[in-house]
């Protein structure tokens, strides 16, 4: 009779311990699917952030250039606004040398 209550006693604590066995086997299962789409997470992120880098530095090799340009540009137009500054100066001359010819 003792000995039959022993195995029952032990037979169900190994039904209790396979029960949490399999437990713990489904959330080991469970958080190796969570393991691997973190690491897709990961992956998508670090090719992200290096197309971010990538911009980045295509933005600024490109900044360099339109600021060149620009920089060309302007020289440009100051260079255009002073041969209209001395158009414009030597037509005023022009227009004044003509009222004092015809005054005259």
């Amino acid at each position: 009779m003792m000995s039959s209550l022993a195995n029952i006693v032990l037979f169900v604590a190994l039904v209790i311990t396979s029960a949490m066995v399999a437990l713990m086997y489904l959330k080991l299962k469970r958080f190796d699917r969570y393991h691997a789409e973190y690491q897709q997470i990961f992956d998508k992120t670090g090719v992200a952030l290096i197309g971010a880098q990538r911009a980045v530095a295509t933005f600024g090799s490109e900044s360099r250039e339109t600021l060149a340009l620009l920089g060309a540009r302007i020289e440009e137009a100051r260079e255009s606004a002073r041969q209209l500054e001395a158009l414009t100066q030597s037509a005023r001359e022009l227009s004044q040398a003509r009222s004092r010819s015809s005054n005259s």
